[in-house]
């Protein structure tokens, strides 16, 4: 980050959890192309920032991975889903 550089948007901060889940648990993104039906080229432009991630795109990822989709969430949308 530099100095006066904009916040990551809540699609950035998504795209980095995500890319985080995926380098922990070793799984490639063709390989998660592969097991969710998304294409790699949408997935792709979707884990550089490029494209948000729709709520099917995002369960479907999330389930793949094992995790809850709540947790691919930046802090601030977490919280704002507990507190509804």
């Amino acid at each position: 980050k530099s100095p006066g550089a904009p916040p990551p948007t809540e699609d950035a901060q998504i795209a980095h959890k995500i890319t985080n889940a995926l380098i922990i648990r070793g799984v490639s993104m063709n390989r998660l192309a592969d097991e969710t039906g998304i294409s790699y080229p949408t997935l792709r432009r979707s884990l550089k920032g490029n494209r948000p991630l729709n709520l099917l795109e995002l369960r479907t990822i999330a389930g793949t991975l094992g995790v809850h989709p709540s947790e691919l969430l930046p802090e601030a949308l977490r919280g704002h889903q507990e507190a509804a």
